[in-house]
């Protein structure tokens, strides 16, 4: 069933016109209401989650909040994602699939094709947008990760931003990552700087916001039902939590992944999460053996492992925080409750790990005796975590390879499903396969709003997913899916009746010589039996079907780039090209998407600044953060250059003592070689000294902090030993200019 949803025109005066108010009879406009006895509807939506790491799953994590919420709802073991965090997103909140809503990869690495643009279409918009026109109250806190880099900075637009796709609020953060103890923090359209408090931390400060929408939508009782989209930042990298949290796995891991693979599957099948039958696949290509690693790798493996189940359970506890507020308002019975993950645990710590991201994302990886100098750090402020990939094998027992790719340890994940008044089954596996498309229709039906054809004078896409209400009910219904593909960076699958082909994809080679397996997934759950060779005539019909359904759905041209989608010159850029940019201090910081490419490119940066008689402190420009970047400050009555080269070394350059009044601070940078440049500072126009060598990250200042900060340190201090805190200015800036003297290099 289908309806349109027109644009809020004047609907006619029902009432009565006299010729006073004595003979007349009002009739006031009325909104659009839900149905009688609709849901409230809470989706959790965790990220990087492995099917095998809640212990409602069998694994090692306790997570007792969303236990709780399984032990009294459902299990899904056949639930699907896209592998990447963004593309799950989409296919989440329009119901379409990923590809046919512009979003293939992450919004960074869009390339321009019609299935590649990260522009979600106004033919497609979002479950919020429909709920929302149907009398629901929206809300979103936490994670979006679904604007184009173009239009993410400041000066919008802002359709395209959470408010702009249905959400009537939103609290969180716009990129797909951020430092949970300094993240980039957006309220409604605009950038907000971190609340000053002790002991702050990202994943508190969601659900404070989520409880606290709640109970001010609540308590006007307006009888509006509510759908919050409550997207954590936990328990994707950085992996940081306080020690108590830590302290709690201490030693739990201490046997290592081969064996904790072994040990999670054998509770799987103990919960009936995967048929008695199911058997691990061999370890996934480039992971040692635990017993061949050394005693350092050893404790600095299982350091990091403790920290993401720490990091979980902290999760766990505020989501429980929040599941106790909607039961403290009276709505847990009548609220339906999804939690899922948005794909499998990742592989991107690579072989050992890592205390500082930056250093993956500038593929310089760091080795285990540099990390021990971290290792009680683990989790602190001063570090930016993740686990190396054998951790995140075991995370998606019992199924192969990781988040990125279209086996199953990519693309199947965790869904949970509670709710007192429609789901009575308590604790029960549902076996039905589905795709995280199903969802938005799911969603609809339970709400009891047909699926609109048109939608603020736009006439929408069909729905790409199907209901899987109809498994609430009948645990041994057949069925009702029929086909799903999948292709994420070059990575194809396509599932049918039962039947999966899968090919894995090597970046860089030729698509012609993938090699396709076959899987008979009905009987064989962990895809351990490729059955290719004994029947030949199923594989070919399942690719040629790939090849339609990538036809499609806006699947091609296949792209198999990363870093190279990232920095194509043929991307748009939001800066417009011109000599001379001007800041100034009382402005939200300028993503980097905004900024002219800086790194490995000469500029000059004149900080123009009145220096009161008292004198001054505190941060005049800044890009990136404690993991990396560099900062231009005034401190102990001097200007002070420091670039911060990935954590590895920070190199300082300071002038004399600065004047009082209006003055000029500036440096140049001039590049000398491939990551090395030189700096020179400048009061009002005079040397500071010679030009200095230092060393540059070779492909990105910061991916998950500001771009250009003024007047105050927005997140970890570039200069971490030398200030703390924001570092706010303490005089006046007039404005800081940034002068480009040579076009980019391409």
């Amino acid at each position: 069933m289908t309806e349109d949803i027109l644009p809020p025109d004047e609907p006619p005066f029902a009432g009565v016109i006299g010729t006073n108010y004595r003979e007349s009879t009002p009739a006031w406009p009325v909104p659009r209401q839900s149905g009688t006895g609709a849901p409230n509807i809470l989706v959790v939506l965790l990220d990087d989650l492995g099917f095998g790491q809640l212990s409602c799953y069998g694994g090692p994590v306790k997570a007792p909040n969303i236990s709780r919420l399984a032990e009294a709802g459902l299990r899904y073991n056949n639930f699907h994602t896209t592998s990447l965090c963004s593309p799950s997103r989409a296919a989440l909140l329009t119901g379409r699939n990923h590809h046919s809503v512009g979003f293939a990869a992450i919004a960074e690495i869009a390339t321009g094709y019609p299935g590649s643009n990260a522009y979600l279409p106004k033919s497609a918009v979002t479950i919020a947008e429909v709920l929302k026109q149907n009398g629901y109250a929206t809300m979103c806190v936490g994670k979006w990760h679904l604007t184009p880099t173009t239009q993410s900075t400041p000066a919008g637009p802002f359709d395209r931003w959470p408010l702009g796709q249905g959400f009537e609020r939103f609290y969180g953060f716009m990129p797909g990552e951020t430092d949970h103890w300094h993240p980039i923090l957006t309220c409604d359209n605009h950038r907000i700087p971190l609340p000053e408090r002790d002991s702050y931390h990202l994943s508190e400060d969601l659900a404070d916001q989520a409880i606290r929408m709640l109970r001010e939508q609540q308590q006007v009782a307006t009888g509006r039902p509510f759908f919050m989209y409550l997207p954590f930042g936990a328990p994707h990298a950085p992996f940081q939590v306080s020690p108590e949290w830590i302290a709690d796995y201490k030693g739990c891991f201490d046997h290592g992944w081969d064996a904790q693979r072994e040990i999670t599957l054998a509770r799987q099948i103990d919960l009936g999460i995967v048929p008695p039958d199911t058997t691990l696949p061999p370890r996934n290509p480039g992971i040692a053996a635990w017993a061949d690693l050394d005693a350092d790798a050893k404790r600095l493996y299982c350091r990091l492992q403790e920290t993401f189940c720490g990091f979980m359970d902290h999760c766990d506890a505020q989501i429980g925080r929040v599941v106790a507020a909607v039961e403290q308002l009276g709505q847990l019975d009548n609220t339906l409750i999804l939690v899922l993950s948005d794909n499998g645990a990742s592989q991107e710590g690579q072989a050992h790990g890592t205390t500082n991201t930056e250093r993956f994302r500038n593929l310089m990886p760091m080795g285990v005796q540099e990390m021990m100098a971290d290792l009680e750090r683990i989790g602190g402020p001063d570090t930016d975590p993740h686990y190396p990939a054998g951790w995140g094998m075991a995370g998606n027992t019992p199924f192969k390879r990781w988040k990125r790719d279209t086996h199953r340890g990519g693309n199947t994940d965790p869904l949970i499903v509670y709710w007192p008044n429609g789901v009575h089954d308590h604790g029960a596996v549902r076996t039905q396969y589905h795709h995280i498309t199903d969802l938005y229709p799911t969603l609809l039906e339970v709400a009891g709003v047909p699926v609109p054809s048109v939608v603020n004078g736009v006439a929408q896409k069909p729905l790409e997913g199907l209901s899987l209400r109809y498994s609430f009910d009948d645990g041994a219904a057949p069925t009702r899916k029929q086909v799903q593909y999948y292709e994420m960076l070059g990575c194809r699958a396509l599932w049918r009746d039962g039947w999966t082909a899968v090919a894995w994809h090597q970046a860089g080679s030729d698509w012609a010589a993938d090699v396709w397996e076959l899987y008979h997934q009905d009987k064989d759950f962990a895809q351990c039996k490729d059955l290719a060779q004994q029947h030949p005539d199923k594989l070919q019909a399942l690719i040629d079907d790939w090849w339609t359904q990538a036809k499609q759905h806006n699947v091609l041209p296949l792209d198999d780039r990363l870093y190279l989608r990232a920095f194509d010159p043929n991307l748009p850029k939001t800066a417009l090209p011109k000599p001379r940019y001007s800041y100034w201090s009382d402005a939200a910081p300028v993503p980097l998407t905004a900024l002219p490419p800086l790194l490995n490119r000469a500029h000059r940066i004149d900080a123009l600044v009145d220096i009161p008689p008292e004198g001054a402190q505190g941060v005049l420009a800044s890009v990136g953060g404690a993991q990396g970047g560099w900062a231009l400050f005034v401190q102990d009555g001097c200007a002070h250059y420091v670039h911060n080269f990935l954590r590895i070394r920070c190199h300082k350059v300071s002038s004399s003592a600065l004047p009082v009044g209006r003055t000029e601070v500036s440096f140049v940078f001039e590049p000398t070689g491939k990551g090395l440049g030189t700096v020179q500072l400048f009061v009002n126009g005079a040397s500071q000294g010679s030009p200095q060598a230092v060393e540059t990250a070779p492909i990105v200042y910061s991916a998950v902090q500001d771009g250009l900060q003024i007047g105050r340190q927005w997140g970890p201090p570039v200069a971490y030993d030398d200030y703390h805190g924001s570092f706010a200015f303490t005089g006046r800036i007039e404005r800081v200019d940034l002068t480009l003297p040579a076009p980019p290099p391409v």
